[in-house]
């Protein structure tokens, strides 16, 4: 157990690393571009993220599942190969598909989206489908702390950026944008050395293997709608704010999300080590370690959110400005949806070590269909505070599920112990 926290608290100095220097950057383009600026910057960066969410293809959890099946590692060279070669057909698609959303109505889907930051915003799909494959193969080799090196990396180079392209040049819009696309590039391929020095040692050739695409596809396909779910519970509501009520609204919710991001550290860390002791010791004999930082996590997070609920009308318009208070009351309201984030989070790598990929796919897209439904109900009449209620009621039904799956995974482990 000192073992998985010490995995953690590295993972989770590389997250609060990256996420307090996002949250910088969130703040300062807060006050340098006001709340439509980061309504802006928000669209279009979850615009590309939906892309990426469809692009992947949930192949990174796919090939998860197959190194736990090869404790030796003899088909990693092929799965290395395949990714690449499937983040690249996978990203021509993307922009293919992109275009001609724009092509055939410019002022529909990307309504008031200005086409060059657009431009740079799609750049990045590339790297965000590779950092999926990528971090996901280091997870099954238990070598997350490349992938926490790349980001602290990736992260800092980021806030200079945005330094010298919006404070010293007053890029705006455009200039935060360029800033993430070269941390996201350093994040994405900086451990390619790595699994390539790896499988080499191994004696492995990387290259594409026709078998490999298929068991990648096959388990993509099962798995997939779980990745689908998962954005329309947790982004579409941006766009749909975007829509019915403008950047301004927009860009006070997505501050109010960005800073629930943050408090959301501790969980995904522990999703990627329990990810690696899946891989490693298998479903049952990880779950030990799973169900206890299960608890331990909520009840840690149970407190945090009540010391940030407190905290949150003084911090929030100290930062951002007072321009950003609306943004205060939606974030104390969604803290309550805490407790789902995280038992979501954690009971991750159960649903995919034990190949649960249709029952976690059709979970999370009903999840995220009555999530969409009920943004789309509630936001034209109630803006975001209609928005924050959508938030709220689906992580309440998603707790039910990841419950059962816990009391599950109890029973199964009772069975082989």
């Amino acid at each position: 157990m000192r073992e998985l926290w010490g995995n953690i608290a590295h993972t989770s100095g590389a997250k609060i690393y990256s996420m307090v220097v996002g949250v910088f950057v969130l703040f300062l383009t807060a006050r340098l571009l006001g709340p439509e600026g980061r309504g802006q910057i928000a669209t279009i960066v979850t615009w590309v993220g939906m892309f990426s969410t469809f692009a992947y293809l949930s192949l990174g959890q796919v090939a998860l599942h197959r190194m736990a099946n090869d404790p030796a590692q003899k088909r990693f060279g092929n799965l290395l190969g395949s990714l690449l070669l499937m983040a690249i057909v996978l990203t021509l698609a993307g922009w293919l598909v992109a275009l001609g959303l724009y092509w055939y109505n410019p002022e529909g889907a990307f309504k008031g989206l200005p086409l060059f930051p657009l431009t740079i915003g799609f750049l990045a799909l590339p790297f965000m489908i590779w950092e999926q494959f990528g971090s996901s193969l280091l997870m099954g080799l238990e070598r997350i702390r490349i992938y926490n090196r790349n980001q602290v990396i990736g992260r800092t180079v980021s806030v200079a950026a945005v330094f010298a392209l919006v404070g010293g040049l007053g890029l705006g819009v455009a200039g935060v944008l360029e800033a993430s696309l070269l941390g996201q590039m350093i994040v994405a391929i900086g451990g390619i050395g790595f699994l390539f020095a790896f499988a080499h040692n191994k004696g492995l050739v990387c290259r594409p293997d026709k078998s490999e695409i298929k068991a990648l596809l096959a388990g993509g396909v099962k798995l997939h709608l779980n990745a689908i779910g998962t954005f329309l519970f947790t982004s579409v509501n941006i766009l749909i704010l975007n829509n019915y009520h403008g950047a301004e609204q927009t860009g006070y919710f997505q501050l109010a999300m960005q800073l629930l991001g943050v408090l959301m550290i501790i969980p995904q860390a522990a999703n990627m080590v329990i990810f690696g002791k899946v891989t490693s010791l298998g479903p049952n004999g990880a779950w030990p370690h799973n169900k206890r930082l299960l608890v331990q996590i909520i009840l840690g997070m149970i407190v945090l959110s009540a010391v940030a609920a407190l905290l949150a009308p003084w911090g929030i318009t100290l930062l951002a400005g007072e321009a950003f208070r609306p943004a205060v009351e939606p974030f104390q309201w969604m803290l309550l949806g805490l407790i789902g984030m995280t038992f979501s989070t954690v009971m991750a790598p159960q649903w995919i070590g034990r190949g649960y990929f249709w029952q976690a796919a059709v979970l999370s897209f009903l999840v995220g269909a009555i999530n969409l439904a009920a943004n789309l109900w509630l936001i034209p009449q109630h803006g975001m505070q209609g928005a924050v209620y959508a938030f709220l009621g689906t992580y309440l039904f998603s707790i039910l599920g990841n419950g059962a799956m816990a009391w599950h995974c109890q029973l199964q482990y009772n069975m082989v112990k």
